[in-house]
């Protein structure tokens, strides 16, 4: 495996993003069996591009997960009302 490239600094940047966002292992695992199925080419994008999440959500594979999902979902692209409490 290269020392430099895309890829790497891709995958460091999926890291560093999860330790920012406190992702723990659980989610950082399900992010990645995600990023993998959909064969993402920048991985750290699932944290701002909702259309991922959106496609695992319907997807049978991803089933057992979907509580997970749409956690991740609501809680990183559904816009708060004024005042509401994030759940």
């Amino acid at each position: 495996m290269a020392l430099f490239g895309p890829r790497v600094g891709h995958e460091a940047l999926f890291e560093e993003v999860c330790r920012f966002a406190a992702v723990d292992k659980k989610v950082k695992a399900l992010l990645q069996s995600v990023i993998k199925k959909y064969q993402m080419p920048q991985p750290a994008k699932i944290f701002i591009e909702p259309d991922t999440i959106m496609r695992a959500l319907s997807d049978p594979e991803f089933a057992e997960e979907n509580a997970d999902l749409q956690k991740l979902y609501n809680d990183w692209f559904v816009e708060q009302a004024p005042g509401a409490r994030k759940r």
